[in-house]
């Protein structure tokens, strides 16, 4: 289970990560949803503010994301607990 859950995470902080660092090729960044098929969406030129700390958010989510399953791979960390 501890690689099955290592890998799941790894794979994930690194899409998060990838998703940041192709937003700045692109200049937005999804973040969510406004309801009823519309989604939320920062443009670094309309709104740099929210664009800026939406990248923040998903870079260092990933890299902390990741670094858990790095850890939880070599078995430094515990895995989380299934119930």
């Amino acid at each position: 289970m501890r690689l099955f859950e290592g890998l799941i995470f790894f794979v994930l902080g690194a899409g998060l990560a990838g998703i940041a660092l192709q937003s700045l090729r692109t200049g937005w960044l999804p973040f969510g949803s406004r309801g009823l098929g519309r989604r939320l969406e920062y443009r670094r030129d309309e709104q740099p503010c929210g664009y800026w700390l939406a990248f923040v958010l998903y870079f260092v989510g990933g890299l902390v994301l990741a670094g858990f399953a790095v850890r939880v791979l070599m078995g430094t960390a515990a895995p989380l607990p299934l119930q």
